[in-house]
């Protein structure tokens, strides 16, 4: 009770700050982790009498008789086979892809054709051109502008090569009428040919810096992007008609390149004469391609006594651009079908090459190899028969000396060949003169 009672502040510890307790256990950790880890390489190096387990070494001397580079080059041709083989499979199934895209926008497409066509039967005679502007047709076409389609990538056959042919022969055509077309391009491909095949010196055109990378999967919105610039181009009277390239899909194993108009639309016969729509099926395990005719979308009837609630001038100016961007989508379609069964019939060719080079390739190792067994086989047989015919004649040299062993005559033999006594030429045995040995005496 007497105690005097100290200041708080004298009697109170230092503060202890966590951190530094914190940092040695994680430093205390990493070297058991670390202990861990250099016990465990060694006893992994170590077998269970404590002996070190030996390295494998590298092998100097061919196991068998076949040839090593032959044999790799053989797998390497078998991979590559089945590589081009999952190729093609893969391309089928976008083409199956590519066929129910057509599905899906052939119903909005028909029906809108038929509205189209129904409201052009009943304006026919009242000057539609005039408010149509995507209808129009110039007295005088001064400049053009190609739509070229082509892919994104290659390995497909000449599929490339023919579209940007038929672009040629038609730019061609073009500059010796006096005229410069306008290019669009869709695909990486037809960028490629502007500087290869499209060289500036030899065609004469007019790039406009539109591209489209042609997608895998193709959709709406990628139609109506390139619709909606070639609309602009064409309604500003930049260009006078447009027409596309593309490969219209005729069946697995063949294509055909084409160039049709597509602006400005024609108000009669809008449909494609040559439309048809194609169904990928398979017949006893092979591919097959049902191809079927499309008929052409009848004009709807509409009555004398309905009243628009705009004018059908306007109406038919918001129909046409979904037209259009319709017909776009299904030539997309289109182009990618040829593009993918050109994928198909090459990688097709790829697989069967493959399989004959390795068939080839398989003849040709099993023949070497064989030649390099019989060959072992006549150096051994050679050997047996000259150590029999040397022990028959007994003309296998002197017999060792009372003190020699393969011991002392080997160190004598790697003697003489250092000090070079060994001649070049073999002498007989009677030459060497008195015996410098102790010979057994003949029984």
């Amino acid at each position: 009770q007497g105690r005097p009672i100290k200041n708080r502040t004298e009697t109170a510890h230092p503060a202890v700050h966590p951190l530094p307790n914190m940092a040695r256990g994680v430093f205390g950790l990493a070297l058991v982790a670390f202990g861990l880890l250099s016990l465990n390489r060694y006893w992994s190096a170590v077998d269970f009498v404590g002996q070190v387990t030996p390295r494998p070494r590298a092998e100097k001397v061919v196991r068998c008789a076949g040839d090593k580079a032959l044999k790799d080059r053989w797998n390497s041709v078998g991979k590559t086979g089945k590589l081009t083989d999952a190729m093609r499979l893969v391309a089928a199934a976008k083409v199956r892809s590519a066929q129910t895209g057509v599905e899906k926008a052939r119903p909005f497409s028909d029906e809108l054709l038929s509205m189209i066509k129904g409201l052009v039967k009943k304006l026919k005679g009242t000057g539609l051109e005039a408010d149509l502007p995507m209808l129009r047709v110039p007295e005088k076409v001064t400049n053009i502008g190609i739509l070229m389609i082509t892919g994104q990538r290659g390995l497909c056959g000449p599929y490339n090569a023919f579209v940007i042919k038929k672009v040629q022969a038609r730019i061609l055509d073009l500059n010796a009428q006096g005229l410069t077309p306008k290019l669009f391009v869709v695909g990486r491909k037809g960028i490629q040919a502007l500087t290869t095949r499209l060289q500036a010196d030899k065609y004469t055109y007019n790039y406009t810096e539109e591209f489209w990378p042609m997608p895998d999967t193709i959709k709406a919105k990628d139609s109506t992007a390139i619709a909606e610039t070639l609309e602009n181009y064409f309604l500003s009277g930049e260009v006078d008609k447009i027409e596309i390239a593309y490969s219209r899909f005729i069946n697995l194993i063949n294509n055909e390149p084409t160039i049709r108009t597509l602006l400005p639309l024609s108000p009669t016969g809008m449909e494609d004469p040559e439309d048809e729509t194609f169904k990928l099926t398979t017949e006893g395990g092979k591919l097959k391609v049902e191809k079927e005719k499309v008929k052409a979308a009848k004009a709807k009837e509409i009555e004398a006594d309905v009243i628009f609630d705009q004018p059908p001038q306007v109406l038919l100016n918001s129909m046409l651009p979904l037209y259009l961007n319709s017909q776009l989508l299904s030539l997309l379609f289109d182009a990618q079908a040829s593009e993918l069964s050109s994928r198909m019939s090459a990688m097709k060719a790829a697989t069967d090459n493959a399989k004959e080079l390795q068939k080839k390739l398989l003849l040709l190792y099993n023949k070497k190899r064989q030649a390099a067994i019989t060959a072992e086989i006549c150096e051994i047989s050679a050997a047996a028969n000259a150590i029999e015919a040397a022990d028959k004649k007994g003309a296998a040299g002197p017999g060792l000396g009372v003190m020699d062993n393969e011991n002392s005559v080997a160190e004598d033999f790697m003697k003489e060949l250092d000090s070079g006594d060994v001649p070049e030429t073999p002498v007989s045995y009677d030459q060497f003169g008195p015996a410098t040995r102790q010979e057994l005496p003949s029984a």
